[in-house]
């Protein structure tokens, strides 16, 4: 029988995804995925150099897809009082958008969330948080010209913010609260953060 190179490559990755998600990538083995693949270790190596690369061609495709989504939603620009004022209304609101594309790929994000774990996607909830501090600092400068207390901008309070804003919505997935209530959640959130901020810097 001929060898089938995207029959072995499949039945690869959906072992993979089989083992990742019962027992985690730190404590998968390469031996083990191949066995319950049906194919040997010299045939793994010839689709994936490390069981680091297999992991990412499992998840990585949908984190980079999530993340530019989310560089588009940050993507906010200030050039009046105006734009500040509907951007701010809108930023928070913004993460529904992420939270239905991870209930969308469900498989993927919960390998990511929860069993990525000695992979190089070990961090990404951390990267996640940094990058939307770093982005609603940068937001908040943006908006001083219209702030009445621009001196009260504080890159602790806007990390504790988006702390509590993105692994809401992580966490909520992953307890297995449906979407609906989980944007609904984080709706409120969104309101709440909004009026502090509003009440905080003056606008």
């Amino acid at each position: 029988m001929a060898y089938d190179y995207d029959s072995t490559h499949k039945r690869i990755l959906k072992s993979a995804e089989r083992h990742f998600l019962d027992i985690g990538f730190r404590s998968a083995s390469i031996r083990a995925i191949c066995k319950d693949a049906g194919v040997t270790n010299g045939a793994f190596y010839a689709h994936f150099e490390s069981k680091e690369q297999l992991f990412a061609a499992l998840v990585g495709p949908c984190v980079d897809s999530f993340n530019q989504a989310y560089e588009d939603c940050a993507d906010l620009t200030v050039k009046s009082r105006e734009d500040f004022l509907r951007m701010f209304q809108s930023s928070y609101p913004s993460i529904e958008t992420l939270i239905h594309y991870v209930y969308q790929h469900r498989t993927e994000f919960t390998l990511v969330l929860k069993c990525s774990g000695g992979s190089t996607y070990e961090g990404f909830v951390d990267r996640m948080v940094e990058s939307e501090t770093r982005n609603t600092m940068a937001f908040l400068e943006a908006g001083k010209t219209y702030m009445a207390h621009p001196g009260n901008i504080s890159e602790r309070i806007a990390g504790i913010f988006s702390n509590m804003a993105i692994r809401q919505a992580f966490n909520s997935f992953l307890a297995g609260m449906s979407e609906e209530q989980n944007i609904k959640e984080t709706r409120l959130f969104s309101d709440f953060c909004v009026a502090g901020y509003r009440e905080t810097l003056g606008f």
